[in-house]
């Protein structure tokens, strides 16, 4: 578990007890931080929910269901189903259901897009032929667990590689490190279009490709103090309502639908 995540949620769980409003401590994945999809939607919550005060911390979904399962968070929101389902199959879930779905897209230097395959198994597997660099988040992250699925779909063991750069940071930072060095790195769409005004990487066209969808899921911790509280926000986020909310956010914010709603 990283001490950040467990400074930042001790503060949060100190601050609860001064005030008179319950208090939900939300774990989600750094991807849906870094895009501000979720400020959005918590802020649009407390506005009619002046009870409920929304607290997020932003970890890689490994670090999230470890936070989940020591009773530091309330309400996890995720995008590893393989991670999530061992949670689910613990009995930890009071709740566990899709709520939106992104979708992962492959960055590098803007002179790469022509020499490029377009079939994204082909880009992994060129990127290792020609020793490309390529930074990953290395985290434990949705994201991680989707580049590890590429690369084995690829035919290919990056560990270890000159041309392969790990962070063991989120997706900002990760981003950043790849900017910086003109390599190539697998994003979560929402956070790309987030940080691109600051950088000088571009989206690789790729065909369309299932393998490429990133559904988020959103879980209620069992046995929490506020469980009744972090179900009605679970509840609210895939109603018609929160879907309302979650397009509302998505074009506030990119202007089009990133975050597609998914219903009940």
């Amino acid at each position: 578990m990283k001490a950040t995540a467990l400074a930042s949620v001790a503060a949060l769980l100190a601050l609860s007890a001064c005030g008179s409003s319950e208090r939900v401590v939300i774990a989600a994945g750094t991807t849906l931080a870094d895009s501000g999809v979720l400020a959005e939607l918590v802020s649009r919550y407390e506005s009619v929910h002046p009870d409920i005060e929304l607290s997020v911390v932003g970890e890689a979904t490994a670090q999230i269901l470890e936070l989940g399962r020591r009773g530091g968070a309330d309400l996890l929101i995720t995008h590893a189903p393989e991670l999530e389902a061992q949670f689910v199959a613990d009995g930890l879930a009071a709740l566990y259901q899709p709520v939106m779905e992104s979708r992962f897209v492959l960055a590098g230097p803007s002179d790469a897009a022509a020499r490029m395959p377009s079939a994204v198994v082909d880009v992994f597997r060129q990127i290792a032929t020609r020793g490309n660099l390529f930074v990953s988040r290395s985290d434990g992250s949705g994201t991680h667990q989707k580049e590890m699925e590429l690369w084995s779909l690829a035919g290919v063991d990056p560990s270890g590689r000159p041309w392969y750069v790990e962070t063991g940071q989120g997706m900002g930072l990760t981003l950043q490190v790849a900017d910086q060095r003109g390599a190539f790195v697998l994003s979560e769409l929402g956070a790309f279009l987030a940080a691109a005004p600051v950088l000088s990487l571009e989206i690789i066209p790729l065909d369309l490709d299932p393998v490429l969808g990133n559904p988020y899921q959103v879980t209620v911790v069992k046995g929490t103090e506020v469980e009744a509280a972090a179900a009605a926000f679970a509840g609210w986020l895939v109603s018609s309502e929160g879907a309302e909310a979650l397009t509302a956010a998505n074009l506030d914010l990119f202007g089009e639908v990133i975050y597609e709603p998914v219903g009940p």
